[in-house]
C-alpha cells in the first residue's frame, strides 16, 4: 500500500511544482510587466518567462504527469506483485528526470528570436508571436498535448473496466457499503480523468487557433491570461475535491473468543478487503 502511494504522490508534488513555476511567471513578471508598460520589458527576459508558462514545466504539468498518473494506475492494477516490490531502481524518479528533462529540451528551441511564446502587454496575455516558426512550433506543442491527453484517457478508461470487473467478482463478498463507496470512487475517478485530459487541451486551442479569430483586447485576455490561469486552477481544485486518502487496514487486533473459531461472513469480507486493497489505493 505504501509503495503505490508513494508513487502517486511523487508524480502529485512533481505536477504541483510546475504548477508554481507557472503561477510565478505569472506574478514576477506578467503582472509587473503590466503595470510598468511595456517601454520596460527587457525582450530576452520575456522569452525566458515564456517558456515556463507555454513550454517546458508547461508540458510537466499537464500531458506529462497526466501520462505518469494514468501509467501508474494501470500498472498498479494490472500488475499489483510487481508494483509492490522493493525495486532497486527507483522508476518513478527515473520516469520523472526523464520526462523534466525532456520538457525542458522541447522548450529550448523556442528561445531562439521569433520562434519565441511571449508576453504581449497590449493584451495583457500569452500568445505565440506572429511568425512561422513560432506558429508552428505551438502547432505541434498542441498536437502532442491532444495525442497524449487521448491516450491518457484510453489508458484511464482501461483501468476503470479492469476495476469494475474486479468490482463484480468480488461482489459476492463485498460488504453492499463498501460496493457503493467503490462505485463513487470510479464515478469521480472517471470525471476527474475526462477534465485534467481536456484543460490542458482546451488551453492549447485556445492559445493556438482561437485567439486569431477575433482581435478584441478582452478576448486575447481570455484566451491568454485567464485560460493559463484556469488550467493551473482546476489542476488544483480538482486534485484536493477528488484525490481522497486510502485508509490502510488496522494494525490492531481483534481479541479472539475461546473457540478461536472465525465465521465464514468475516473471512470472505476480510479477503475481498485485501484483495481490493490494491485497487482502492490507487484511485483519486
Amino acid at each position: 500500500m505504501y509503495r503505490e502511494r508513494e508513487g502517486f504522490h511523487k508524480i502529485c508534488i512533481n505536477k504541483a511544482i510546475a504548477n508554481i513555476f507557472i503561477a510565478l511567471a505569472f506574478l514576477v513578471w506578467a503582472a509587473p510587466c503590466s503595470y510598468l508598460n511595456y517601454l520596460y520589458l527587457p525582450h530576452y527576459f520575456n522569452i525566458f518567462f515564456g517558456q515556463i508558462v507555454g513550454w517546458g514545466p508547461y508540458l510537466m504539468s499537464g500531458p506529462f504527469t497526466q501520462m505518469c498518473l494514468a501509467v501508474n494506475r494501470a500498472v498498479a492494477i494490472s500488475y499489483p506483485y510487481w508494483f509492490n516490490k522493493q525495486h532497486k531502481v527507483p522508476w518513478t524518479n527515473v520516469m520523472l528526470g526523464v520526462l523534466w528533462v525532456l520538457s525542458i529540451a522541447m522548450s529550448l528551441p523556442a528561445m531562439i528570436d521569433e520562434c519565441s511564446y511571449i508576453f504581449f502587454v497590449e493584451s495583457v496575455s500569452w500568445s505565440p508571436m506572429d511568425t512561422l516558426c513560432s506558429r508552428t512550433l505551438s502547432e505541434y506543442v498542441t498536437n502532442l498535448v491532444l495525442v497524449m491527453a487521448i491516450v491518457s484517457f484510453g489508458i484511464n478508461v482501461s483501468s476503470i473496466v479492469k476495476i469494475v470487473r474486479s468490482a463484480i467478482g468480488l461482489g459476492a463478498v463485498m460488504d453492499q457499503n463498501l460496493s457503493e463507496t467503490r462505485k463513487r470512487k470510479r464515478r469521480k475517478m472517471f470525471i476527474q480523468c475526462v477534465i485534467q485530459d481536456c484543460t490542458h487541451t482546451t488551453d492549447c486551442m485556445l492559445n493556438t487557433y482561437v485567439y486569431t479569430f477575433y482581435s478584441a483586447q478582452w478576448f486575447q485576455f481570455v484566451c491568454g491570461a485567464v485560460s493559463a490561469l484556469t488550467v493551473i486552477l482546476m489542476d488544483g481544485f480538482l486534485m484536493s475535491v477528488f484525490h481522497t486518502k486510502s485508509s490502510t487496514p488496522s494494525q490492531t487486533r481483534e481479541i479472539p473468543s475461546k473457540s478461536h473459531t472465525v465465521t465464514n461472513g468475516t473471512f470472505r469480507s476480510r479477503a475481498a478487503s485485501r484483495v481490493s486493497g490494491t485497487i482502492m489505493t490507487t484511485t483519486l
